[in-house]
Formats: C-alpha cells, structure tokens, sequence
C-alpha cells in the first residue's frame, strides 16, 4: 500500500468535527475529474520536487501518511495529499489508503483543504502565505470570523484580524484601480479614512496612491502625504478637492525627484522641518479633542519663541531680486 495511518491525522479530523473512516482500496479511477488540479494550500497544485520525493520514499518501502480525501457526485476529491496522490500515481500504484471525510459543511471542508498541510507539517508553503491564504480564502471569502480561523489554524486572533483588514483594503485599493500597498502603508490608510471614504473618489485617490508606491515612499515619510491627501473635506466638492489635493502633492519637489529617478534622493532640511512641525499641529489637535490639559506650558511657548525667532533669522536672508514673493518675504529685511 502507498499510505500508512498515522495518528496526527485522526487528531486533527477530530479536532475539525468531522466523521472519517480509513480505507486501503480506493483507485485512481474513483477520483474526480481533474483533482490533481484543485489545490487550496497552494499557488500551483502541484510542486514537481515533492511529487519526485515521495515517489522516491514509496518505491524504497517507505510509507507516507494517508491522504485526505472526501467522497463527491463525481468521485472522490483531495482535500490534503495531491502530492503524494500524485506520487503514488507516477510509480503505478493501483490502489490507495485514505482517511474518506463525510461533512455537511462545505466551510469546514474547504477549511481543511487550506489548512491541512501546516497542522499536519507536510510540506507547506511558507508559514506567511499560510496565515494570508486562509484568511482570504476562510475569512474574505467564506465568510468565517477571525476567531474561528484562528483556531482552526492554531494561531492568534488578533493577527488574523489584522490580515483580513488588510486583505479588505488591497481588494478596495484595486476596485478602484490602486495599486498593491505594502501592511504598513495599508495600516496609515485605515488610521486617516474608511473604505467606504476611500472609494468615494476613485481616480484621484487610485492615482495618489499609485504616485506614492512609485515614488517608493517608506511608511514613515507617506504618513504625511496620507494626513493631508485624507483630510477631512465635505462631501459636497469632495471630488474636486482631492483633485486639488493630488496636484500639489505631485508638484512636490521630492515627489518630482523621486518620480524622475534621481539618485542619491535625501529628504531636504525643509520638508523635514516642515514634517516637524505639522506633526506638531496634529499632536496639539489631538490633545485638544482628548481634553487633556499640558504640564509645563510655559516650556512649550519657549520652544515655540524660540521656533519663532529662528525662523525670522532665516526669513531675513530669503528674499532674492526677481523672486517669487511667499508669506516669509514680509519678514525679510
């Protein structure tokens, strides 16, 4: 026989609640139609190097572990081991072992065809792509909560909660034509807008945020363009003040600089004292909508004199002959 029982195997259909029976003579014939091509656990059903080493193992008298299969209208379908079905089919093997599963629950069955290879340590993909293919096959698309995957997987709830959330923000990004955003950058998203605001405009928020992957911006230094570009603005005009709002920031220079390649970009003294200070206006609008009072005030009006009377020092030596006038020429001497 090409399988064996294994006891890793019953623990786990058990802990899925699922009925199961183990049997030695199911045929390649039984099969459904095209199963060696419906592998959920994976981005190609089948890897050529596992097929080649469980054949390997088979023909050298060692076993592998019993597949999973459930019988269908159709035949039987796999819900874990197309590799070493396929194994076995490769050396000519008439006749199988398999745990057989009977559910009437098309989610958990789909549950353990995804989750099969990583609770049972065949050979999975990366622990990575596990977590986020469950989450959106299981979660996003089947409708099952973060808690119920998370278990079923033996991970935390909290870090599938996090991926659906994410998941649902790449697949709102591209509905309006968005590109793909790393966690970081989907994270400062759902902390500025929602997804409902986020598709309300789409071409000027599609193409900000395409602006901002291509001008490789870190997490850290989008924050900012993500404060300004999200900001509240009223429904009435929304559209067009967006539209306002990616023109300026495609006007940047360090957008321009970025855009076109130039190398050796570093963020100049005054966009990073601009950042300084906007960050400070956001924290003082924070602290006001908490209600929560400052200790020390008397040393923040010090630092803003001291803000203050350096940048007339700078503002004196601005003003240049044939120079567009900004708000510091009013200071220079």
């Amino acid at each position: 026989m090409a399988f064996t029982t294994d006891t890793r195997t019953e623990t786990y259909l058990t802990s899925m609640g699922v009925k199961f029976k183990y049997s030695n003579s199911v045929t390649l014939e039984q099969m459904s139609p095209g199963w060696e091509q419906v592998n959920l656990s994976r981005p190609k059903a089948q890897r050529d190097d596992a097929i080649i080493e469980y054949a390997q193992l088979m023909e050298s008298g060692s076993p592998a572990p019993a597949p999973i299969i459930c019988d269908t209208p159709s035949g039987y379908d796999v819900l874990d081991g197309v590799q070493r079905i396929s194994a076995a089919q490769m050396i000519s093997t008439t006749k199988i072992s398999a745990y057989i599963v009977s559910s009437d629950s098309p989610e958990t069955l789909t549950a353990i065809r995804v989750l099969s290879n990583s609770r049972l340590q065949g050979k999975a993909e990366s622990p990575e792509y596990t977590r986020r293919n469950a989450v959106e096959v299981l979660v996003v698309d089947g409708g099952l909560t973060a808690t119920e995957v998370a278990r079923m997987g033996g991970w935390k709830a909290v870090d599938i909660e996090r991926i659906a959330a994410a998941l649902e923000w790449s697949r709102a990004i591209e509905s309006i034509g968005g590109p793909k955003l790393s966690g970081r950058i989907l994270s400062l998203l759902a902390a500025q807008t929602t997804l409902s605001e986020l598709v309300k405009s789409p071409a000027p928020t599609a193409k900000f945020l395409t602006t901002l992957k291509a001008a490789k911006f870190s997490a850290e230094d989008a924050n900012e363009h993500i404060q300004s570009f999200f900001a509240a603005v009223p429904n009435r005009g929304r559209h067009n003040a967006l539209e306002a709002r990616l023109t300026e920031f495609m006007e940047l220079p360090e957008v321009e600089a970025r855009i076109n390649g130039r190398k050796a970009w570093t963020v100049s003294d005054d966009v990073k004292l601009s950042r300084a200070l906007k960050s400070a206006v956001t924290v003082l609008s924070d602290i006001k909508t908490s209600g929560v009072g400052l200790i020390n005030i008397d040393e923040f009006f010090r630092l803003v004199n001291d803000i203050d009377s350096r940048l007339h020092a700078l503002a004196k030596s601005h003003k240049k002959a044939n120079a567009v006038r900004v708000p510091s020429d009013k200071w220079a001497g």
